[in-house]
Parts: structure tokens; C-alpha cells; sequence
């Protein structure tokens, strides 16, 4: 049973697969346009318009999606964020219920200023709650810690650049490798915590 940090992440990224969609739907009208383009028609004014409102991200690339891979990229970066803290808010009040006078008062002094979740951060998160070294061992099929740890820092990079204004393009398929590393270092993360709280608790906490 994975935790409710688990559950929330797997909601939200529905928001991922929507952006997809729109990217499948959107090279599906591009093609109808490029059909209603040999005959004229009320198809061709809709295209003219709905290309004013796409961004163009540079010489070879299809302008009428890659500001959506974009947006789906800094969301799935977001989204990891947002399941490491609050995977770490629901590991703290587990942890340090009965153990100290206020709970999310004490995940403030604990919790790191840099929002951005590097190797070390999550790891300075958690040692704070007495669960050590949380990224040390893992992995899994074709992906080494290393690997893991070396596509964690590449990703939060290249988000940066996007969210910084950098006219990086980003293909489907790097959405698609990226929404599956999150979805696996979560599983990962949610169970590893599990164990940690377990060894201090000495229940399972889900």
C-alpha cells in the first residue's frame, strides 16, 4: 500500500498525460490543416490564428508542440517536489508525533531552503526524521544508483534552463523518460521510507 504522498502524486500526474493528449491532438491538427491547405476553407483562417498563439522554439522544430513538452517538463519536475515534501510532511508526523511540541514547526527547521530536490537535499530532508543516506541504495533495472543520481541532477538542469527563458526544445519522448523516472524513483522513495519509519517505529507506516 503506498503512502497518501504516493496516492496524490499518481492525481496529479494526470495533469501529464493531459499534456500528451493535447500534443497528440495537436499534431493530428496540423495534419488536417496541412490537407485543408490544398483546398482553402474555414480550417486554414482557424490554423492561422492557432499558430499565433504557439511558440516558436527555433529552426526545425515543430513550434506546435514543443511549448507543451516544455510545460510538461517543468510540471513533472514540480510534481517530484511536491511528493518529496509531502512525503516528508507525512513521514514527520509519524515520526515526531508525541516526540516534540509542534510537527510542522519542526519540518520548517529541518526542511532546506533550496526548493529544487537534488540528491542532497532529499537526503538532508530525511536525516532530519533519522532516515540516513534515503538516496544511497537506490535503484533498479537498467539504472544504476549513479544513473539514477546522475538523471536526477540533468533533469532538475535542464528544468532550470526552461524555467529561466533558455529556448531548449523538448521532445515527446523525453517527457515520456521523464514522467517514468519519476514515477519510479517515487515508488522507490515511498517504500525505502517506509522501511526507514518502520525502524523507528517499529510499525509499518502504510
Amino acid at each position: 500500500m503506498p503512502s497518501n504522498a504516493r496516492e496524490s502524486l499518481t492525481i496529479r500526474l494526470q495533469d501529464i498525460d493531459q499534456l500528451l493528449e493535447a500534443h497528440k491532438a495537436i499534431t493530428k491538427f496540423k495534419r488536417a490543416e496541412a490537407a485543408a491547405q490544398l483546398t482553402g476553407g474555414a480550417l486554414a483562417d482557424v490554423s492561422r490564428v492557432f499558430d499565433a498563439l504557439v511558440t516558436d522554439p527555433g529552426p526545425g522544430k515543430p513550434k506546435e508542440v514543443d511549448a507543451i513538452n516544455r510545460s510538461a517538463f517543468v510540471l513533472l519536475c514540480s510534481h517530484l517536489q511536491g511528493f518529496i515534501d509531502d512525503l516528508h510532511k507525512e513521514a514527520a508526523h509519524i515520526v515526531l508525533n508525541g516526540r516534540v511540541q509542534d510537527v510542522d514547526k519542526t519540518i520548517k527547521l529541518i526542511k532546506p531552503g533550496n526548493a529544487n530536490p537534488h540528491v542532497h537535499i532529499i537526503e538532508t530532508m530525511f536525516s532530519g526524521l533519522g532516515i540516513y543516506d534515503l538516496m544511497q541504495n537506490i535503484s533498479w533495472q537498467k539504472c544504476t544508483n549513479q544513473t539514477v543520481r546522475d538523471r536526477l541532477g540533468n533533469y532538475i538542469r535542464d528544468r532550470n534552463k526552461i524555467a529561466h527563458g533558455a529556448q531548449m526544445s523538448v521532445s515527446k519522448d523525453k517527457v515520456q523518460q521523464f514522467k517514468k523516472y519519476v514515477e519510479t524513483l517515487s515508488d522507490k522513495l515511498d517504500a525505502t521510507v517506509g522501511r526507514g519509519i518502520q525502524g523507528i517505529t517499529g510499525a509499518q507506516p502504510w
